[in-house]
């Protein structure tokens, strides 16, 4: 499991985001993301979240926190996202395992699991992404 820590901080006056959100309260709130763990384990990490607070209050000693979160995004075993059949259930098609590149292939690999499941050719070679090469994964 991918585990993405996340922070919601009270920006307070001359903290600059791109994209602040004002909750019901008028506070100005940011969001502080750190931290990739590869883990097996769902539950999240409070030391890891402890020390991106502390790590944040170097430059922002004032800050409030107002939330925290881990964030878990699923990634294969061999890093490589699955896009395709099903290896068992061929009319079931896959899109997942992206990890922390989602956004950034997200147009490819829907363009791909697209002509896959029209039956058009591929502007990318699906070899690579198939959910078959984990011949494991069919019983």
């Amino acid at each position: 499991i991918d585990c993405k820590y996340n922070l919601t901080l009270d920006g307070g006056i001359g903290y600059a985001a791109p994209m602040a959100h004002v909750d019901s309260k008028g506070r100005r709130l940011y969001r502080l993301s750190g931290f990739v763990d590869f883990t097996p384990v769902k539950e999240t990490d409070h030391e890891r979240i402890d020390a991106l607070l502390d790590a944040a209050r170097v430059h922002l000693p004032d800050l409030e926190m107002i939330d925290a979160s881990a964030c878990h995004r699923p990634i294969s075993a061999d890093d490589r996202p699955l896009i395709g059949p099903s290896a068992k259930y061929p009319n079931l098609y896959l899109c997942t395992g992206f990890g922390s590149r989602g956004w950034s292939i997200g147009l490819g690999s829907g363009s791909l699991l697209a002509d896959q499941i029209l039956g058009r050719p591929c502007d990318i070679d699906p070899d690579p992404y198939l959910p078959a090469r984990f011949r494991w994964g069919y019983r």
